[in-house]
């Protein structure tokens, strides 16, 4: 049975009273509610002031699959270290990380953007997301024959780019992505960014995510002794959230 949200606060208070507290946190689905336009997601005002109090006695950063110009704007956190393309690109602590390897597979990934837009076209309920150093088809929106048929068709263009070591796939919530084949993750990135805070003291580690792209950051976390949580019921971790709302709820009881 997992705790409510005022109870896994004062967990995190009980260890915090002695020593720091570094909050890492998704982005979407985790801090903002899903939507069917990616474009359309922002950090709410409510959520964005208690982050801004936490941010006062807490390190506080996030962790994102989007680009890290992207969720950075959507999150309106003016110097937040941030995490952007599963932490192939960070920015904080006075310092900006690029993967040196991040733009080898440029050719790939526009190669397979126009075959997935082709795909999507056929596909109602489906879109193309290019990030430009990689490239998604999200298809939340389509019926049952859609999803099945979008997973197919990105499976078939996928292939030659992975057979060939180019690319790797990256599976969320009704979404596939296509990234450098990179050895990277967001488990990666939640290292890199405590190698940073532990140059100020040894803080208790939280993180919370939703989506499958979230397990490698969660068991990174738990390992260290953290607290790992879900914000859904696609991953695992100790503890569980119920969605954005109750990230919310906890945040505030925080």
């Amino acid at each position: 049975m997992h705790e409510t949200e005022t109870s896994l606060a004062d967990r995190v208070r009980a260890e915090v009273a002695r020593r720091p507290l570094a909050l890492l946190l998704d982005f979407d689905g985790t801090l903002s509610e899903f939507d069917p336009d990616p474009q359309a997601v922002y950090l709410p005002p409510a959520r964005r002031d208690i982050l801004e109090a936490l941010r006062q006695r807490a390190t506080v950063g996030i962790v994102s699959g989007r680009r890290l110009d992207d969720v950075r704007a959507r999150c309106g956190l003016a110097g937040v270290p941030v995490a952007g393309l599963h932490g192939l690109e960070i920015e904080g602590f006075g310092e900006r990380f690029v993967h040196p390897d991040l733009e080898r597979a440029s050719e790939a990934i526009a190669d397979a953007s126009a075959r997935l837009r082709i795909v999507a076209a056929g596909i109602p309920g489906s879109f193309v997301e290019d990030k430009g150093a990689s490239v998604a088809l999200h298809f939340r929106q389509a019926d049952a024959a859609g999803r099945r048929a979008a997973t197919a068709a990105f499976a078939e263009t996928a292939a030659p780019h992975v057979d060939a070591g180019r690319l790797r796939v990256m599976r969320g919530s009704n979404v596939f992505e296509l990234l450098p084949d990179i050895d990277w993750n967001k488990g990666h990135a939640v290292k890199w960014m405590l190698e940073r805070i532990r140059r100020d003291g040894d803080p208790f580690v939280v993180y919370i995510g939703d989506d499958v792209t979230d397990q490698y950051a969660l068991d990174v976390v738990a390992a260290l002794g953290g607290l790992a949580i879900s914000a859904s019921g696609r991953v695992r971790a100790p503890e569980r959230l119920d969605g954005p709302a109750g990230v919310e709820r906890f945040l505030a009881a925080l």
